[in-house]
């Protein structure tokens, strides 16, 4: 009875979403304004959560850095360079380019451990080689959650390692072809997503409105790519460059700086433009978290009632012949409403596989869950970063994923049932 008690600012979260169709802050408040209510909450503390969640989003400085370069590069024609560049040698398969990005959002997500920084990047590439089609979001949201939660560097992979008390290291070698399985999906997914809609990118809107692209050299084109490239790489193989020589070179501040001086040296943006293309670039992706923030603010009011812990709870009473599976859907439930951050959820979960001695594949199917999970929550930072880059609402990602990430969802129920 209690569990029903607490899971009603819940369900008035789910109702207000995508019954009545408000903003996410309005669900939140109604259901914070329920569970002070039914806990008893005092309001100091409600104030103390919510800023709390301010704070947490807040905290993730390398999208913010990177959402901030990724505009100004883009301002500077680095992005479009490489998408002409990338045209002259695919022609019509430009879908093939944005699946090929997809595996390149992956293996930077792998390497690093966390996905938003690169998504940041990233994602504003394939917006103008393709455009925000539903199925490349998807795509990228698949690779990058599996990624982060199979990197030997992620604080989930650790998780997961210490709760099938084996080496971090042997737990990832051992999720490696399903990590490889589901992001060979999503490029795939990428692929047919732009074979089924077709491109309508900023340049042929411009042709269809009359106004022809004008031709740029080679030469030209790969001289403005230049700080997009480098902004890349800074990003994707930074830490390793970083190992190798021994010394902190390549940091999401220092990437920023390069870059910048790379976009006032190489692209038709002055140096006063630059900079103002650098801060003009953080205003998105901060008044998203901003948002995003409050109404993580009022999750943590709601979870102050325990309703995530009942529910990782039930996992343990359930027949020994289908608990992965049931801990592989409950962590991908908790995970929406609670996605900002991934290693709270598995806090909740693995803990009670762990007492039944399940093996690492176990653990490592409900992390991936909870991974997926957290692509279709409006508080999780990869989507605000998708968002960024697209330019698409945090919701409107979240609904246009959700049939996506079930599938995915449905196939690592799937798994459970055969390689546990």
């Amino acid at each position: 009875m209690e569990l029903i008690i607490n899971l009603i600012p819940i369900v008035i979260i789910l109702l207000v979403l995508i019954l009545w169709k408000k903003h996410m802050m309005v669900a939140g408040l109604v259901a914070s304004v329920v569970a002070i209510l039914i806990g008893r909450i005092n309001l100091h503390d409600g104030a103390a959560l919510i800023t709390g969640g301010i704070n947490t989003m807040f905290s993730y400085t390398s999208p913010i850095l990177y959402a901030a370069a990724a505009v100004m590069v883009s301002k500077g024609g680095g992005f479009q360079a490489i998408i002409s560049l990338a045209k002259k040698v695919l022609k019509d398969k430009i879908g093939l380019f944005a699946g090929f990005l997809v595996l390149v959002q992956a293996l930077a997500t792998y390497m690093a451990g966390m996905g938003a920084g690169n998504t940041m990047v990233i994602a504003p590439l394939v917006a103008v080689a393709v455009g925000a089609i539903p199925e490349v979001i998807a795509g990228m949201a698949l690779a990058t959650a599996v990624c982060f939660t199979t990197s030997p560097a992620s604080t989930e992979t650790v998780l997961a390692a210490e709760a099938a008390g084996i080496d971090v290291g042997v737990h990832a070698s051992n999720m490696l072809p399903f990590t490889l399985l589901f992001v060979v999906l999503g490029a795939a997914l990428a692929v047919y997503g732009v074979h089924k809609r077709g491109v309508m990118t900023v340049g042929e809107k411009r042709e269809a409105e009359g106004e022809a692209e004008v031709e740029v050299s080679s030469g030209k084109l790969w001289v403005q790519a230049v700080p997009a490239l480098a902004l890349l790489i800074m990003v994707i193989a930074g830490s390793k460059i970083n190992k190798l020589f021994g010394i902190n070179i390549f940091m999401p501040v220092t990437n920023v700086i390069i870059t910048a001086i790379l976009v006032a040296i190489l692209s038709p943006l002055t140096i006063n433009e630059t900079c103002e293309a650098l801060g003009d670039g953080s205003r998105y992706i901060l008044t998203t978290l901003f948002s995003v923030g409050i109404f993580l603010g009022f999750i943590n009011i709601i979870a102050e009632l325990g309703t995530f812990e009942q529910l990782a709870a039930l996992v343990g009473n359930a027949p020994s012949a289908v608990i992965v599976p049931c801990a592989v859907i409950m962590s991908f439930l908790i995970a929406i409403p609670s996605g900002a951050m991934c290693a709270g959820v598995l806090a909740l979960i693995l803990p009670t596989l762990s007492l039944l001695g399940m093996p690492s594949s176990a653990m490592g199917f409900v992390a991936i869950a909870a991974g997926i999970g957290t692509q279709v929550s409006p508080v999780q930072v990869n989507l605000a970063a998708l968002s960024d880059g697209f330019k698409v609402e945090v919701m409107t990602i979240v609904k246009n994923n959700m049939k996506y990430m079930a599938i995915a969802l449905g196939l690592l129920v799937i798994c459970s049932f055969i390689f546990v």
